[in-house]
Parts: structure tokens; C-alpha cells; sequence
């Protein structure tokens, strides 16, 4: 099924001799099937952006949990009241 677009003859008042014309939204009209191997594609590309920025991300969450531990570990022994208290906020 292709998609058709018509246009008028107020489109060519725009138009300016020599075959320039002012920029402005045009329509391009493909097959669905051209359609949907353009959208498979972007569909491709967001799912690796995605991907990168989840890997990013668990490398940062890896890094703060490495920080916590050493400056936990670096942490005098607390009671175990202050400990409770901590957990319950």
C-alpha cells in the first residue's frame, strides 16, 4: 500500500525562479515495506544506544558499590543500636 500525498497549486506560490525554493516540511512517499525496514532499523539503533547506556550504568552502579564498601570498611565498629536506627530510616 503506498502512501499519496496531494498537492496544490498554493504549494508552488513558495517556489522562487531557478529552481530554488524557500525550506520548508516536505512529504516523501515510500512503500509500507521500505517503511518498515526504515523503522526495524531506528528500532535497531534505539535498542544499542539503549544497550551502551544500561552498560554505562551498571558500570557506575559497580564503581558506587566498590566506594561504599571501602568507605564502610574505613568506618569505626558502630553500635548496634545506631546500625538499627540507620536501617529503619
Amino acid at each position: 500500500m503506498k502512501r499519496t500525498i496531494m498537492y496544490s497549486l498554493f504549494d508552488s506560490v513558495f517556489d522562487v525562479p531557478f529552481g530554488y525554493s524557500i525550506p520548508r516540511d516536505r512529504v516523501v512517499v515510500i512503500p509500507d515495506s521500505q517503511y518498515n525496514k526504515l523503522r526495524a532499523q531506528e528500532n535497531e539503533r534505539q535498542v544499542a544506544k539503549l544497550e551502551a547506556r544500561k552498560e554505562h550504568h551498571s558500570q557506575v552502579i559497580e564503581r558506587l558499590n566498590e566506594q561504599i564498601s571501602e568507605l564502610q570498611a574505613a568506618l569505626p565498629a558502630a553500635e548496634p543500636d545506631k546500625e538499627l536506627a540507620a536501617t529503619k530510616e
